[in-house]
């Protein structure tokens, strides 16, 4: 029932941006950049959560962790109105008014990090562009709810997994499609981080998903669908971060 009210808010949601944004049409995707002067070459992109609002990144905390493992990077929030999923226009705006510039400013390795619905705009990104993105990360991310992923469970997994339950939800099918391609070349499968609470609603989802990526970059920890889960997990995938940089400097 719980998830059932939770896509009920994401498409109600979606409808109001739809039928009452007068600015829908303005491709523009406000953000803050907090830059380093050690961080010319790495910038590191957050999508925020259905809210849309980046700044809950700042409050709590995750800046925080990146600072305090020294990590040389810049980084970016954005603010993303939730309609920017529907056709998947978010995509073409990442590359347009955050990418394309980043790469002419001469940042080398971009890294996505997506948290819920933002983790999902990471996937849809990465799939599409796999040359843009050195790295991501997600977060309990929406991959279209239980249906598509129970299926697949019954399939075998995604490796097996060839067709769509019936009346299954389009959309979500061919982003599903889209990461079975990606993750069979093992370059694009080890730049995936997964993180999830083990009560999270969307934990089914995110246990197909781990199953086709790296044991060691997948983390889970106790806790639903909310921030404090999600600073854990982190914490956590920060450290796995400053291990493989202590390790390729060795």
């Amino acid at each position: 029932m719980k998830r059932i009210i939770w896509l009920g808010a994401i498409a109600s949601i979606v409808v109001v941006f739809l039928g009452c944004s007068g600015s829908r049409d303005k491709k523009t995707l406000p953000s803050v950049r907090y830059s380093s002067m050690t961080g010319r070459r790495v910038l590191v992109v957050l999508l925020p959560t259905i809210g849309g609002k980046g700044s809950h990144y700042e409050t709590q905390g995750f800046l925080d962790v990146v600072w305090e493992r020294g990590f040389e990077a810049s980084i970016e929030v954005l603010d993303v109105k939730p309609s920017l999923y529907l056709r998947s226009r978010i995509v073409e705006l990442l590359k347009t008014e955050v990418i394309e510039p980043a790469k002419a400013k001469g940042y080398e390795d971009i890294y996505l990090i997506g948290t819920s619905l933002g983790g999902h705009g990471a996937l849809l990104y990465a799939t599409k562009y796999p040359e843009d993105v050195a790295g991501i990360v997600i977060l309990a991310p929406f991959m279209g709810g239980d249906s598509i992923s129970g299926a697949i469970e019954e399939a075998g997994g995604l490796d097996t997994w060839e067709d769509c339950p019936f009346l299954a939800w389009t959309y979500a099918c061919n982003l599903w499609k889209s990461l079975k391609v990606y993750v069979s070349d093992s370059s694009n499968q080890r730049k995936v981080v997964l993180g999830f609470g083990r009560e999270d609603k969307f934990v089914n989802q995110c246990r197909v998903l781990a199953d086709v990526l790296l044991p060691e970059q997948v983390f889970t920890v106790s806790g639903g669908h909310d921030w404090a889960t999600w600073k854990k997990l982190w914490i956590k995938a920060a450290d796995y971060y400053r291990e493989l940089k202590i390790q390729r400097e060795r």
